[in-house]
């Protein structure tokens, strides 16, 4: 009777540690399903907001082209016709007419013109292939030049105009330089910037710099505010890599690899 007693005993604790041993197995296959449920829900999440940015980037790009062309197509003409008006108005003038009126309201016209063009070429640039995008990246680097409070030099490599760039990976890295610029003028007190170009590998390597006051290494990587936000959003779209390889030194440096394929 004692041996069949603790024969009973052992049987029922080792059920019992069974049990407990599956109960334990369940909770952690239940913990595992629930945190690989939620991993995919994150990474769908993230999936959704990129999705989300990648529609409103687009949407600004396309709202920017329309303003560029209105600006481009309605209020120039406007201004042009208003100049052909003045000068229609010069020729019948009276010997009372101040001829100096004249003069200056086509001066201010034309510099009016002048601006609304450069505004309209800013927001929707004429970029198309790998000759479009070069191009206008020279007209914004002699824009920045003609201004005279910076000096903005290109470095780039023999016949890369002739990279097999896609439009919409362009378009983004146009802004992204048009950005830092801004950035860079704006804020840091610079007198030169460097913008460097090569390709290696099927990816176009840049290279951004100023010698400007730079920002201290804890903001790298919250960056400089929206406008660095708006270009990681771009580089993120166009799954670019960038780094910040200056972070003590003075100026402010940003190096940016563009896949080509």
């Amino acid at each position: 009777m004692p041996d069949n007693l603790y024969y009973l005993i052992v049987v029922g604790m080792l059920g019992v540690f069974l049990l407990i041993a599956l109960m334990i197995m369940l909770q952690v296959r239940n913990q595992n399903k629930l945190l690989y449920q939620q991993q995919k829900m994150t990474e769908a999440e993230i999936a959704h907001q990129k999705d989300l940015l990648q529609s409103v980037i687009t949407s600004q790009e396309s709202e920017r082209q329309r303003i560029g062309a209105d600006l481009h197509d309605e209020v120039g003409s406007v201004l042009s016709s208003l100049r052909l008006l003045i000068e229609k108005h010069a020729q019948t003038r009276t010997e009372n007419d101040d001829p100096s009126f004249t003069s200056q309201s086509k001066s201010l016209i034309d510099r009016v013109i002048t601006n609304v063009r450069q505004i309209s070429h800013n927001l929707s640039p004429r970029i198309s292939g790998s000759y479009g995008f070069f191009d206008a990246i020279h007209e914004l680097a002699d824009t920045v030049n003609q201004s005279g409070s910076i000096r903005l030099k290109l470095d780039f490599d023999e016949n890369i105009a002739e990279l097999p760039i896609q439009e919409n990976t362009a378009m983004a890295v146009y802004r992204v330089l048009a950005e830092l610029i801004n950035n860079t003028i704006k804020h840091a007190r610079a007198e030169n910037i460097n913008i460097s170009v090569s390709v290696m590998n099927d990816k176009m390597d840049m290279t951004y710099t100023d010698d400007g006051i730079g920002f201290p290494a804890d903001r790298h990587q919250a960056g400089r505010g929206m406008g660095m936000q708006n270009i990681e959003s771009r580089l993120n779209m166009i799954k670019a890599d960038w780094q910040f390889p200056q972070k003590n030194a003075k100026g402010f440096a940003m190096k940016i690899a563009v896949p080509l394929k």
